[in-house]
């Protein structure tokens, strides 16, 4: 059998390296494409400040789809504290407009509708559209908003997450509360926490 000349074999040992280097560097690649792409948020816990509440306001946000997460803030009225000051919880539903990259993370422009309760004594349960309970003590609207998202991606899946938002309900009954209330409640907030 003839043996096959220098320059051959070292042809086929350039093609076998370069493919093996061509290999090695493909990760890299998609690495890079992977740190290109938004993180996929399946939920966060955050706290932080909001002008419908006196005390902390606590978030707690699941999205079971990639463009739609539904969310539930207040101050833990009920089981946190009954300190029987006027209070908003709010639960929504986000859609997200988009994601930019910046150098600290992403930016993501949400906005949201869905529903808010007016308490301005302790939460008797449920949600009361149509009055203001049988205690006179609550009630519930329609709520709409938008939230500009951050994401920072520290390890393992993990990101740290920070929110500003602005949202806007309307209490049909907040006058006939025993403590009346402004039928129109703006709320601003700045809420951190953890996501995966």
């Amino acid at each position: 059998m003839p043996q096959a000349s220098f320059p051959v074999r070292l042809t086929f040992v350039g093609v076998v390296l370069g493919g093996g280097l061509a290999g090695a560097q493909e990760p890299a690649a998609t690495a890079e494409a992977i740190r290109d792409v938004s993180p996929r948020n399946y939920g966060n816990l955050r706290i932080g400040a909001s002008t419908s509440n006196r005390r902390a306001t606590l978030c707690l946000e699941l999205s079971p789809i990639e463009l739609l997460s539904v969310e539930a803030c207040g101050n833990g009225s009920g089981f946190l504290h009954s300190e029987p000051a006027p209070e908003i919880a709010h639960f929504r539903t986000h859609f997200k407009l988009a994601s930019w990259k910046t150098p600290l993370g992403w930016l993501q422009p949400r906005l949201s509708a869905g529903f808010a309760e007016l308490q301005v004594g302790e939460d008797g349960g449920g949600f009361h559209f149509s009055g203001v309970g049988p205690t006179g003590v609550e009630t519930a609207g329609p709520e709409v908003g938008a939230s500009l998202r951050a994401l920072l991606p520290v390890a393992a899946g993990f990101e740290l997450v920070g929110e500003l938002g602005l949202s806007a309900a309307y209490f049909h009954y907040a006058a006939e509360l025993l403590r009346p209330q402004a039928v129109l409640q703006p709320n601003a907030s700045l809420t951190v926490g953890v996501g995966f």
